[in-house]
């Protein structure tokens, strides 16, 4: 079961307002999986500077025939 807490529910409420129609989020790695949708019109430097900001390793990286942005909370 995972743990709903208000900073981690207003983090994707925030990501899902960002992202919009352009993306699709999945919680992954304690981080999140961002499919993205249009590449043209997904919201890139808002999304990875929202995911930097929460201390997140941010990568990019293609599964099949999808483009993601994948992020996790830095190790220490």
């Amino acid at each position: 079961m995972r743990i709903v807490t208000k900073e981690s529910s207003d983090i994707l409420s925030e990501l899902k307002r960002l992202v919009g129609a352009y993306g699709e989020i999945l919680e992954e790695y304690g981080g999140f999986a961002i499919k993205i949708i249009d590449e043209r019109k997904f919201p890139w430097p808002d999304v990875c500077q929202l995911l930097l900001r929460l201390n997140h390793e941010v990568w990019i990286e293609r599964r099949g025939d999808g483009l993601y942005m994948v992020s996790k909370p830095v190790s220490d």
